[in-house]
């Protein structure tokens, strides 16, 4: 992607949401932000670095993941394009396992320096305020994302957080269907589980009547 077109797919980025391209290019500029191209399977970050940047997808799709002492799995969060990630964004590590975020899909980031989006820089660009707005806006929504996904661990059968899971995707879709953001296996990962188990339990919600689920589409039917 050349340059123009960059900083037009950064202005679809809730971080910055309502600044212009030119007001966008100025601040890229102005913080040193590195662009970075990756392939599927790549590293795009680990958080076990002093380094504090952010990162925003241009362009592809990636996993916050965490790899605990016994090689298990576990998806923390998707991140699309336009999404952020980074150390000050990302699950407290208290106990040493590897957080990292992994390229799913081709991926074009920028990074930018953590200290240039949480205070204002020495040039004092234009519509700077309105980037750290935006970003404990994006903090905050951070926040409701992981409550939710608490309430979805929360419960003890792999049924029930299926059910919990589905619930909540159906409420934000506003109706009884909604597309899941991932592959099955990666809803898995999410809700820590067997993908095994997990698949015989949705195929005995199915026969059951209770959900309907074709690829990606999910429908709750009670």
């Amino acid at each position: 992607m050349d340059k123009g077109n960059i900083v037009a797919a950064l202005t679809r980025s809730p971080l910055f949401e309502g600044i212009e391209e030119s007001e966008i290019s100025a601040m890229l500029k102005c913080s040193d932000a590195k662009f970075k191209d990756f392939s599927v399977g790549d590293t795009v970050c680990r958080f076990d670095s002093d380094k504090q940047c952010i990162g925003v997808i241009i362009k592809g799709e990636a996993e916050l993941e965490r790899i605990d002492y016994d090689g298990n799995r576990t998806v923390l969060e998707m991140i699309g394009e336009g999404d952020m990630f980074g150390q000050t964004l990302a699950f407290t590590n208290l106990t040493g396992d590897m957080l990292a975020v992994v390229c799913r899909k081709s991926a074009l980031v920028v990074f930018i320096p953590a200290d240039f989006v949480s205070c204002r820089c020495a040039h004092y660009c234009n519509k700077h305020n309105v980037l750290v707005r935006n970003m404990l806006s994006i903090i905050s929504s951070k926040a409701r994302s992981l409550s939710e996904r608490v309430e979805v661990l929360s419960n003890r059968s792999i049924r029930d957080k299926l059910l919990n899971y589905f619930a909540i995707g159906c409420a934000k879709s506003g109706g009884n269907t909604f597309t899941l953001p991932f592959s099955l296996s990666t809803l898995a990962d999410y809700i820590c589980c067997d993908r095994s188990a997990m698949m015989r339990e949705l195929a005995s919600m199915k026969s059951e009547g209770i959900v309907g689920v074709d690829k990606r589409e999910v429908v709750m039917r009670r």
